[in-house]
């Protein structure tokens, strides 16, 4: 109750800090081809989360807190990067990845975060060496943090998906699974739900880079010492990143097809297709607009966290799914998809 009551506490001062910096005729507005919103709204939602499980880990003196005391230090650099990218100081893509990547370091040599086979014969073999863990890590996290942040287009979107991936280990709990990390999972669930309020239906305010930043480090840690622990199946952890993993590994793949840069943004994501048909349907408001397209994706994912967890040490029903995800997800987007997607004319 403490994190959440922080996390709203301090989301609310600063949409309250916008309004009246629009006054002041300073308006937070952002030239981006994800970006759907015309109006001023704050982007500063990471820190509400940041700074509510900062303080709260630190005001207590339980030992239960302390994975989510180093978890926030490992993470800071991720933070810090995406809130400088927030306060409109450029950063190439290219260095913003290369800065996220001693996170990553930290995340493996401090917490321990590691993995330690894909039950891939062939790839399992070189986990025995160090620096092909470590290089792993790093692209592994790298690239998760960047996918959470692709998946920040939609009021909601993220932070249900963060969420729903709480909800999901709650519902499927594993005995082995330690005090200290249930005290992570539901502070993390608490500080996110306050902003969720604010930020969904009515988009009073974003997350930012720094908010996605942050959870992609956060929930992907996260998942790897819930496997760790417990001795699940490493396909347990790409099952419940499924969603945001399929999103960046197709675009990535679709952009240098369609010959972009393959780190530039753009607003061709499945949540920008959908976006796309939901708004032909002439409702008056853009929240509903984004409410419903967060709901509609909610319900294109739910269904596989579940799944995830209930088939948590089955590494063949976990691949299974895996491949019936990422079909399903190809047939959604191709069936949305205007026939010139590859084109550089296309516009969402």
């Amino acid at each position: 109750m403490t994190v959440f009551l922080i996390s709203l506490f301090v989301a609310s001062s600063l949409i309250f800090l916008d309004m009246f910096l629009v006054r002041a005729g300073i308006k937070n507005l952002r030239e981006s081809p994800q970006t759907l919103h015309k109006q001023s709204v704050s982007r500063f939602g990471g820190i509400a989360i940041f700074l509510s499980l900062l303080i709260a880990s630190n005001i207590s003196n339980e030992s239960e807190y302390e994975f989510l005391r180093n978890l926030l230090l490992c993470t800071s650099p991720v933070f810090l990067v995406g809130f400088i990218d927030d306060m409109k100081i450029s950063i190439p893509p290219f260095v913003r990845l290369m800065l996220i990547i001693p996170s990553s370091l930290l995340c493996y040599y401090f917490l321990g975060t590691k993995a330690e086979n894909l039950e891939i014969p062939f790839i399992d073999l070189l986990f025995q060496y160090e620096i092909f863990a470590i290089i792993f890590i790093c692209i592994a996290l790298s690239g998760m943090i960047n996918a959470f942040n692709m998946l920040d287009g939609i009021n909601g979107l993220l932070l249900l998906f963060c969420l729903s991936t709480c909800i999901s280990i709650i519902i499927f709990p594993q005995s082995s699974t330690s005090l200290e990390f249930y005290y992570y999972l539901v502070a993390l669930f608490s500080s996110i739900l306050g902003i969720f309020i604010l930020n969904f239906p009515l988009g009073r305010i974003f997350l930012g880079d720094g908010g996605a930043y942050f959870l992609g480090a956060a929930i992907s840690v996260g998942l790897i010492k819930y496997y760790q622990s417990n001795d699940l199946s490493p396909w347990y952890v790409l099952l419940m990143l499924i969603y945001p993993l399929t999103d960046v590994i197709f675009s990535i793949a679709r952009r240098i097809i369609s010959k972009y840069s393959a780190l530039e943004p753009d607003n061709k994501h499945l949540h920008h297709l959908i976006y796309r048909r939901v708004k032909k349907m002439s409702f008056s408001s853009e929240n509903l607009n984004h409410s419903l397209v967060t709901l509609l994706t909610f319900v294109l994912y739910f269904p596989f966290l579940l799944g995830a967890n209930y088939f948590s040490q089955d590494t063949s029903m976990l691949q299974i799914l895996c491949l019936i995800f990422f079909m399903f997800y190809l047939f959604i987007y191709f069936l949305l998809a205007p026939k010139d997607f590859f084109s550089k004319t296309w516009i969402c």
